[in-house]
């Protein structure tokens, strides 16, 4: 037998808070152009026990994200490897933990955020019945490659129509015994980057579970895909990146909303009694790490302030004991059955790697989810290092860690979750 408990709860935060995602905010929010929410599905089969949250918040830390899924789980009478947390990945949500980001850390929020979460984890797990999942899978062309090569040997941050992308549109479906559908979970790989400024709001994803919601009577809820290389495309005056209107975002939200809505004539059955979860870190290596002498240089002498920060930061490690060699991802499993799976991976992830998973696990059905359990760092593949770009070797500044990955973690991930699929 399958029980599933559905429950949703507002997170936005209760007064203006400091924004994380871009590196151009000199204030504070000034608003709100959709409430922040934070969902979760708890699912148990005869032998094992799932927990699935959803938050439209950019993600978490490896720190925030372990003293979250401790105290969850204590919370609902689970272990944290039966935990999950996942992400919409807003730029629009507050700015929570350490990054190297205009502004502070908002604690009070922080707190109030980790408060939210285990109530609404603990109001699914009391509202569990018996019920039923299915899966379908359609496909969307929102969305577009956002690294272009410029012939040159390096590569633009400009739309590639082109370049590599996930448009699996995957959808998990919940109902009770009697055929009432009680709530969905749609997984899509496009980065939620549509808007900027200093509104809180959900982006796409936010206006796409607000329209299946309204389709189906039943809460809806979103977890990004490996999406590190992919983001939105709306046209407009430049040939570029356009930031569309709210009235264009819902709009494409909707026609979203309707390829999930078309792809569930075709569903499929999940035999969930049978429902088993894991969870493995292992470490992926960094490219060569700085020393102490280019960091003392760079703190004092950047130009850019955020890097300037990094540098600082990593001055402290090094004082502390040592740069670390490598970094912990966490990769947890839900075997629903023989013939379907979600993989949770940390960070962002480029969708190569993703796409790699899902061959590598044929044929049953995977699901990818990127930006769950801790957003290390982004997380590139192969293929991209021979252009190099900001996903490679221009991001790590922002996530505090002293150096990119080394050009074999694609390989790394793709064996470490092929080994931990074959133990299930």
């Amino acid at each position: 037998m399958t029980k599933i408990g559905i429950a949703s709860i507002d997170i936005t935060p209760q007064q203006p808070v400091w924004l994380t995602g871009y590196g151009n905010r000199d204030h504070r929010s000034e608003g709100i152009y959709q409430s922040l929410i934070a969902g979760a599905i708890s699912i148990a089969g005869d032998t094992d026990e799932a927990l699935i949250l959803t938050a439209d918040l950019i993600g978490y830390d490896l720190a925030y994200a372990a003293a979250a899924k401790s105290r969850i789980a204590e919370s609902v009478g689970l272990l944290p490897h039966q935990v999950v947390l996942t992400a919409t990945h807003t730029h629009c949500a507050p700015f929570f933990y350490p990054m190297a980001m205009p502004g502070e850390v908002e604690t009070e929020y922080a707190e109030f955020l980790l408060n939210r979460l285990v109530e609404v984890a603990v109001s699914a797990k009391t509202q569990q019945v018996e019920g039923t999942v299915a899966f379908s899978r359609g496909r969307s062309e929102f969305g577009v490659s956002r690294r272009l090569p410029d012939g040159k040997g390096g590569v633009l941050f400009a739309p590639n129509p082109d370049g590599p992308m996930d448009r699996d549109l995957d959808t998990l479906w919940f109902s009770n015994a009697e055929g009432e559908l009680i709530g969905s979970l749609t997984i899509f790989g496009c980065h939620p980057t549509s808007r900027g400024g200093y509104l809180l709001g959900g982006d796409y994803p936010g206006f796409l579970c607000r329209a299946l919601s309204e389709q189906t009577g039943a809460p809806s809820f979103f977890s990004t895909g490996c999406a590190g290389n992919i983001r939105p495309w709306f046209r407009g005056e430049n040939a570029g990146f356009n930031t569309p209107s709210l009235e264009e975002l819902e709009a494409a939200s909707q026609r979203i909303a309707t390829e999930v809505m078309e792809s569930q004539w075709d569903q499929t059955p999940v035999s969930a009694e049978g429902l088993s979860i894991t969870s493995e870190f292992h470490q992926l290596p960094y490219a060569e790490l700085p020393d102490a002498v280019a960091l003392q240089d760079q703190a004092k002498n950047h130009t850019n302030p955020f890097i300037r920060h990094w540098a600082s930061e990593m001055l402290k490690l090094c004082e502390a004991g040592g740069l670390p060699k490598s970094c912990p991802q966490e990769i947890q499993v839900i075997q629903f059955s023989d013939t379907i799976r979600a993989i949770f991976l940390g960070g962002e992830v480029l969708a190569e790697i993703g796409l790699h998973i899902k061959t590598e696990l044929q044929p049953a059905t995977t699901i990818a989810v990127a930006y769950s359990n801790g957003l290390i760092a982004y997380v590139p593949s192969k293929e991209t290092y021979d252009l190099g770009g900001y996903e490679v070797d221009g991001s790590h500044f922002y996530f505090l860690r002293p150096a990119p990955f080394a050009k074999e973690i694609e390989n790394l991930i793709v064996a470490k979750t092929a080994a931990i699929v074959e133990k299930l």
